[in-house]
């Protein structure tokens, strides 16, 4: 194995602390362990948990990932040996890219808890996953060319997988869209005779606000300080929305998606930050944060269509009218919403 080719701790404290923790899951596969990935929002404080079965003898260790410069001290070693004894396991293994004070490997000879540096695991690395230390793999036909653009395939990095392609409607394109681990690609031939496929959209998890659904159309609402929306045809709707669903602890630690409506081209969409009606055919937004808002009323009645008027601190005081489905059960939500900021 060539010295490009091995895993180096110059290169282990460069990777993404998610990147980080998928790497340790294949590690610890490819030495036989059984293991279980807990996700961010259900994990209480775990990373991993991997499980050994020897002749009806089970071992069952929790990983802690510590994607570090800094070393790891005491406190860290403390708090992550309480969890041996919290979810009864046989121990707990911390697994840092730095390396470890002496009070710290101290505290972790008490407790059971066993300790890899920076140094060793790249030594387990480039003996279990030799030659896997590549930035990036390519999924799909072709090539990445030069950086004129011309790009025919789609690159995932390291950890990222491909979990489902279906075909949409985009607009009025017929697309392919590729759901991985980390991002969502859309996809379009470049012509009738030529099977060549460009990429012609990429959103990242990160950024996935929610999904607005109708029928067999969904909306993705997405982006960070300006939402776009993202209208879909689609057959299989149910399968999407089942994968986007599995994915959310992924995005839902940032901004998400606590309710919508659609009124023709407007998309009305409440979200833990802000309030917004986006034109989905023209691109506007009126976009109000939440911490702004001073007052919500419900209008609307019997031959009246149902609105919500929306006070907003911004340069004095700004009125705004929304038409919705059912004013009073948005004012509720709008209160209740604006009450925690």
């Amino acid at each position: 194995m060539s010295t490009l080719d091995r895993w180096s701790l110059a290169q282990l404290q460069q990777i993404e602390p998610y990147d980080f923790e998928k790497l340790l899951a294949q590690l610890f596969r490819r030495m036989g362990y059984a293991v279980e990935e807990t996700q961010y929002s259900h994990d209480r404080g775990i990373d991993l948990i991997v499980r050994i079965l020897n002749f009806g003898l089970s071992h069952s260790w929790i990983v802690q990932a510590k994607r570090y410069n800094e070393p790891v001290g005491v406190k860290a070693v403390r708090e992550y040996s309480s969890l041996r004894y919290r979810d009864r396991v046989d121990g707990v293994i911390i697994v840092t890219t730095s390396c470890f004070t002496k009070e710290g490997q101290e505290e972790a000879a008490e407790h059971n808890v066993k300790l890899v540096d920076g140094n060793l695991l790249a030594e387990m690395l480039n003996h279990y996953l030799p030659g896997e230390n590549k930035q990036s793999q390519v999924v799909g036909a072709g090539t990445r060319e030069d950086a004129a653009g011309q790009d025919t395939s789609t690159i995932m990095r390291r950890g990222e997988e491909l979990l489902a392609e279906e075909s949409v409607s985009f607009g009025r394109e017929r697309m392919s869209m590729l759901i991985t681990s980390r991002n969502i690609f859309f996809k379009k031939e470049s012509g009738l005779l030529s099977r060549k496929e460009n990429v012609e959209l990429r959103i990242e998890l990160k950024d996935l606000t929610g999904v607005h659904t109708e029928q067999q159309l969904l909306f993705l609402i997405a982006g960070q300080k300006r939402l776009k929306v993202y209208p879909l045809s689609v057959k299989r709707k149910d399968r999407i929305l089942e994968l986007l669903d599995s994915l959310r602890p992924e995005y839902v630690r940032g901004e998400h998606l606590l309710k919508s409506s659609r009124k023709n081209s407007s998309l009305f969409i409440l979200t833990n930050r802000r309030l917004a009606q986006i034109d989905i055919d023209k691109g506007q937004v009126e976009d109000i944060p939440l911490t702004k808002i001073i007052s919500v009323e419900a209008g609307g009645g019997l031959f009246k269509k149902d609105r919500i008027l929306v006070s907003a601190s911004s340069d004095g005081v700004r009125k705004y009218s929304f038409e919705v489905d059912d004013a009073a059960q948005w004012r509720s939500a709008i209160q209740e919403r604006v009450k925690v900021i």
